[in-house]
């Protein structure tokens, strides 16, 4: 009876890895094909508007790298470039695969899980930052807009169990709605703009990798600092701004390494 009951366990767990397995996926993506819905979601945003330095490229590769390796098996990464116009943006999406690289939630081989990144996204990933690091300066820098445009997104809703929202900028807003250019007493966002750009951001984790500029040396420091703070925070989001990849993470948590 035991034996019997044992090979039952053993078929059903084979049965299982299978059905996993042979689960359809996108091969652009990797994303599950149907209905499935991922439990986890990170919007990466980098900004196109300025110059960006060879050492920030590189920063910007190993930031989307750390992040994809922190997504659960089937959580989604975009990463979305923020341009003088939103709706010219465009989304790189690849979702963490079950490439063996994790167990038991810890990335033990980093570089497996790199060539399975590379297969799906690696491509159009440098073609962005080639484009990053040839891009001019933009007119306008709508910082505010493409947060909002994050929350408004159906695949960023509420109902996921993890959303993270990575910021990479310089964080100078310049648009029609606000401009933060010349401001040196601290920006000051106008009560109806606030009120047509807000969202509700609980259990949403922000984190702002801040790109010091000296052309802004006049605008950026503590007080601009605070004011993302203050704004994010005033829509109830869970915020950290500096520029490392642990800013608000445990102690200890693995990063990307690029041993190669």
């Amino acid at each position: 009876m035991l034996v019997g009951l044992s090979l039952l366990v053993i078929i059903g767990v084979v049965a299982i890895g299978l059905f996993v397995r042979d689960e359809k996926v996108d091969p652009r993506t990797g994303c599950p094909v149907g209905h499935a819905v991922a439990s986890a979601h990170t919007i990466i945003l980098i900004d196109e508007t300025d110059h960006l330095s060879p050492d920030e490229l590189r920063y910007a590769h190993d930031l989307v790298m750390t992040e994809y390796l922190w997504l659960p098996i089937g959580g989604r990464l975009t990463v979305r470039n923020i341009i003088s116009d939103p709706n010219a943006a465009e989304d790189i999406v690849v979702c963490r695969i079950d490439d063996g690289s994790k167990v038991l939630g810890i990335s033990k081989n980093q570089r497996k899980a790199r060539q399975e990144f590379d297969r799906i996204a690696g491509a159009r990933l440098d073609e962005l930052f080639a484009m990053l690091e040839a891009a001019p300066a933009e007119e306008f820098s709508p910082i505010l807009e493409f947060i909002s445009a994050a929350l408004d997104r159906p695949d960023f809703g509420s109902a996921l169990e993890k959303r993270r929202l990575v910021i990479l900028s310089d964080m100078a807003q310049h648009s029609d709605l606000m401009s933060q250019y010349g401001q040196r007493a601290g920006p000051v966002l106008d009560r109806d703009v606030r009120e047509f750009l807000r969202r509700e951001m609980s259990r949403v984790a922000v984190r702002i990798h801040y790109v010091s500029r000296r052309k802004l040396s006049g605008l950026q420091g503590d007080r601009h600092r605070a004011f993302w703070t203050s704004y994010l925070r005033g829509m109830h989001a869970d915020v950290a701004i500096g520029h490392d990849f642990l800013i608000g993470e445990e102690p200890g948590t693995e990063i990307y390494h690029d041993d190669s």
